[in-house]
């Protein structure tokens, strides 16, 4: 644990989910392969697409739209259309399809091993702060079993842009009904959850727990943890 600078006053902590709460990069390989497999397996029309094509998709679809690089959950849906319209399904048909993948992909990717100590340490926590979750992902919280801990759940999507954006920030400040430099963000980020953390008036918590060089961060954090349970001391 290393400071930048001097916590204080500190009345509730945000947190980022994805790779602070959880690793979750086997998460999304594994759900991304599913949907490849099951657009290939069940239907005719995009039985020839790979993973590479889905992903060129991807990109192309949030160039001609921005906002679809707000929103994981509307590109997500975008694109599983956009494929199946692109192999022969009519629209109408396309979107009610795309839909009910859609639902089973979300089911797949919420499919998170969270560990122990996070558990702990949100238990702990939560006795002592509001705790709330500001995320760009679209996981199913309540799939995790970590619900209960969290007062208040802000996702990107439906008109939030995304961190660094200030719109989750500044909506979360809001509902805690607390100025933002009471607020103390956790998060794994550089970008999107400590230079937006900062930029919107929060304080930042850093888990950088795989060892990231911090001199070359153009903006600071207020604390760099190494593990979540640092939390437990820091507080």
């Amino acid at each position: 644990m290393e400071f930048f600078r001097r916590l204080h006053d500190i009345r509730a902590i945000s947190f980022d989910l994805d790779d602070t709460l959880y690793d979750n990069r086997p998460v999304i390989e594994r759900a991304e392969q599913w949907m490849v497999d099951h657009m290939r397996d069940t239907y005719l029309q995009t039985a020839m697409y790979d993973r590479a094509w889905w992903h060129r998709l991807k990109l192309q679809l949030q160039q001609e739209d921005p906002l679809l690089r707000e929103d994981v959950t509307l590109c997500r849906k975008a694109m599983l259309q956009r494929g199946l319209v692109s192999g022969g399904m009519s629209e109408e048909e396309a979107k009610v399809e795309a839909e009910k993948v859609f639902v089973n992909f979300l089911e797949v990717r919420s499919l998170v091993a969270v560990p122990d100590i996070t558990r702990q340490v949100l238990s702990v926590l939560a006795a002592k702060y509001p705790l709330v979750v500001i995320t760009n992902g679209n996981v199913l919280v309540e799939r995790l079993g970590l619900d209960g801990h969290f007062q208040h759940i802000l996702k990107a999507g439906g008109g939030f842009r995304m961190k660094p954006a200030p719109d989750l920030f500044q909506s979360m400040a809001q509902r805690l009904g607390l100025p933002p430099h009471q607020i103390l963000h956790v998060g794994d980020d550089v970008t999107t959850d400590v230079a937006g953390a900062v930029g919107n008036g929060y304080r930042s918590a850093w888990l950088n727990d795989v060892g990231q060089e911090w001199h070359n961060l153009r903006i600071l954090p207020d604390v760099m943890l190494t593990r979540l349970e640092q939390l437990l001391t820091l507080l």
